[in-house]
């Protein structure tokens, strides 16, 4: 397998509802830079978050389906699903009666993030918690927090909890600093990531741009692996096979 045809499963892509893509012109603008990277399936994951976007949902999906009337006139070939960066907090379970809202695409998944100063025992509780509800967290950009770098055994544990894992191509690359990249290196060496995606933002720092990274992991790890990290998961948390 080679890189195209690759799906990103967290992205800030869907126009006006947090603080990546205001416009539905910048929507169009990033997806063409996705396609023309070699991916053609995207999972727009707007913020639920305080301070980044708590967009009302059905906000959310009249952007979305706009969008996905326009992409299917214009770029007949990407496929797009709607999802959710939820921003975890201690009463987010009080609100598990409208849940659907938060989950991936109409699965159980739940894309979830934290802190970057968060503490271990907050994340393992979080991932237990949702675990015990029915719910299948799948922890957000995990190389961001401070606490999974200083001790890169956390995601082990994490992972023997029950979550999947994601990370940002960005710093498989080595561009969030070298001991992030030292991290990464230790959670992809030791089998720990489930997912590799964009976190795009925009066009200048932050693109929706996975080959790169595709080519580093199927390099250094394997083709079978960097298959996984960047389709095959995707599809098959898609599916509700995960």
């Amino acid at each position: 397998m080679n890189s195209i045809g690759m799906f990103d499963m967290h992205n800030h892509i869907l126009f006006g509802v947090d603080d990546g893509a205001k416009t539905i012109e910048d929507s169009l603008a990033l997806i063409k830079v996705a396609y023309n990277d070699g991916i053609r399936g995207l999972v727009l994951t707007p913020h639920f978050h305080p301070k980044r976007g708590m967009a009302h949902y059905a906000e959310v999906v009249e952007n979305f389906n706009e969008l996905v009337d326009v992409v299917e006139e214009r770029i007949p070939d990407m496929q797009l699903y709607l999802g959710r960066e939820v921003y975890y907090r201690s009463d987010i379970l009080e609100t598990k009666g409208s849940f659907d809202k938060y989950l991936m695409s109409g699965t159980a998944c739940m894309l979830v993030e934290f802190s970057t100063t968060v503490e271990e025992n907050y994340i393992k509780n979080a991932v237990s918690n949702l675990l015990f509800e029915g719910y299948q967290p799948i922890v957000a950009h995990v190389e961001r927090y401070a606490c999974a770098v200083k001790n890169k055994k956390l995601v082990d544990e994490l992972k023997s909890i029950g979550a999947y894992i994601q990370i940002n191509a960005d710093s498989v690359l080595g561009k969030t600093g070298f001991a992030v990249k030292q991290a990464v290196k230790y959670y992809l060496k030791n089998g720990l990531v489930d997912f590799i995606s964009s976190d795009a933002h925009d066009l200048k720092t932050r693109k929706p741009e996975l080959a790169a990274a595709y080519a580093y992991v199927a390099k250094k790890f394997g083709e079978d692996y960097a298959g996984l990290l960047f389709r095959e998961n995707a599809i098959a948390m898609l599916n509700g096979e995960l």
